[in-house]
């Protein structure tokens, strides 16, 4: 018998005149989080296409060889200039900017959506997605580079920064390599026990002399790992030791938040966008990524431009169009004082 069923007039465009339902919900699936950019402080804008600061080291201590009781000093040996070990370090700015437009007719008809205007719609994901670009290339491995007629200006990334043996970009001479992160304070072969994350946060240090609180932006692996010093496991591991959980009004902590070590205490962030390719989906490389980072102003921003959305006018009637843009940088005051990790 012939009739009207859900499976042969509900169908999607269906000719018999269903409707379909489509609501006005819309969620962004992609990652979003951006710690790095909301987190670290802004310093002095730059004033160029490429900014610079100095750093200074200290001679080792010295007191066997004191002065004799008033015998006088000599001027030609005497004497030191104190100025002459400070180093310029800098950093490229790097315009990041994406761009939108929208066609006159699809802007005036009615579309689903939590906005009725696509043109809004569009400024606001690309907010979103500029930021998390910005995010990608603060904790990137890219090295600064000068812009020229065929290519545009490219700041240094933290995870260049951090590498103790660089010796290219942020740290493309002999005297600026003598304040590179030091030896042992990247992680980067071997399982990520607690006497190896013990050891990052030992070589850290010994470099800046310094017991503070850092930030340790981590990825996914790194997180895990880092939670896994917790487990009960761990702890005995087959030596008969006593484990005693603190469990209170039944739950279970199973996350580390926070570290307190010898050297410091690490506020643990987890983050996504660590050691990424241009591009490319987060990688094994990028989850098992983190950056050690003090909680003051040895990492900050420097921000020629801010975020800003300029409106372009709509020349040949093709629709409204705009871009958003940024120009940035990186500024690592104390690179000897950033650690690692790439491998757990």
């Amino acid at each position: 018998m012939a009739q009207a069923t859900s499976y042969n007039v509900g169908v999607p465009n269906s000719v018999q005149g269903a409707r379909i339902d489509l609501s006005n919900q819309l969620r962004v699936v992609a990652p979003e989080e951006t710690p790095l950019y909301s987190l670290l402080p802004q310093s002095q804008a730059p004033k160029a296409t490429r900014t610079e600061w100095l750093v200074d080291g200290l001679d080792e201590p010295r007191f066997n060889a004191p002065l004799v009781d008033g015998a006088d000093l000599t001027f030609n040996t005497d004497f030191t200039n104190e100025i002459a070990g400070r180093v310029r370090l800098n950093n490229s700015i790097q315009a990041f900017q994406r761009q939108g437009a929208v066609s006159p007719i699809v802007e005036a008809i009615e579309m689903a959506g939590p906005q009725t205007s696509l043109l809004a719609a569009s400024k606001a994901k690309i907010l979103t997605q500029l930021k998390v670009d910005i995010e990608a290339g603060i904790a990137s491995s890219q090295a600064p580079a000068d812009g020229t007629a065929s290519v545009g200006a490219k700041m240094g990334g933290l995870f260049h920064i951090t590498d103790p043996t660089a010796t290219t970009g942020f740290f493309d001479t002999t005297a600026k390599q003598a304040f590179r992160s030091v030896a042992g304070s990247r992680h980067s072969s071997g399982t990520l026990t607690e006497s190896a994350f013990r050891a990052v946060m030992q070589s850290i240090f010994e470099a800046g002399g310094k017991s503070q609180t850092y930030r340790c932006f981590a990825g996914p692996s790194l997180m895990n790992a880092l939670t896994d010093f917790s487990r009960a496991i761990n702890v005995v591991g087959g030596t008969n030791s006593k484990f005693d959980a603190n469990i209170e009004g039944r739950k279970i902590t199973l996350s580390v938040v926070e570290l307190v070590t010898d050297y410091g205490i690490c506020q643990v962030i987890p983050t996504l966008q660590n050691n990424r390719t241009s591009g490319q989906a987060p990688t094994a490389l990028s989850k098992k990524s983190g950056l050690l980072i003090p909680a003051d102003d040895s990492v900050s921003l420097k921000m020629l431009q801010p975020i800003t959305v300029q409106d372009l006018p709509d020349v040949g009637g093709g629709g409204e169009r705009f871009l958003t843009r940024a120009i940035l940088t990186v500024c690592a005051l104390n690179p000897r004082a950033l650690g690692s990790i790439t491998n757990v």
